[in-house]
């Protein structure tokens, strides 16, 4: 059986997170960030409506099965982020930003069609 840390595909890889900031493929992100399985897109600290167009534009577009909702408060925060998400009928997972980090990994590591948001602040 051959294990591989990291899938071949050209998903955004997840190294480390931390109080405000969190380190996509390398790069360190302290604001939201929206991970596809082809690619990231850093959307800044506020939701406002351009960022409201680029998330519907970009989970319309790759029709994940599922969306992980990751932030530092985790379950029961309701940020105008997942406010937003409940409006375009997907399935979403809201964790806090360890285990949205994890399930990231592991998800998109099985070729599994996915998004996630991750608020590091």
């Amino acid at each position: 059986m051959d294990l591989e840390l990291y899938p071949k595909n050209n998903a955004p890889q997840l190294d480390g997170y931390g109080e405000g900031y969190i380190r996509v493929s390398g790069n360190k992100i302290f604001n939201a960030v929206l991970l596809l399985s082809d690619k990231y897109i850093e959307l800044g600290k506020i939701l406002d409506e351009e960022h409201k167009i680029i998330i519907n534009r970009n989970i319309n577009k790759s029709l994940p099965e599922l969306v992980i909702y990751g932030s530092l408060r985790g379950l029961g925060y309701e940020s105008d982020t997942l406010k937003f998400l409940k409006t375009l009928s997907i399935p979403i997972e809201q964790m806090q930003i360890g285990p949205a980090c994890r399930t990231w990994s592991v998800l998109i590591g099985d070729g599994r069609s996915i998004a996630a948001i991750i608020e590091p602040a």
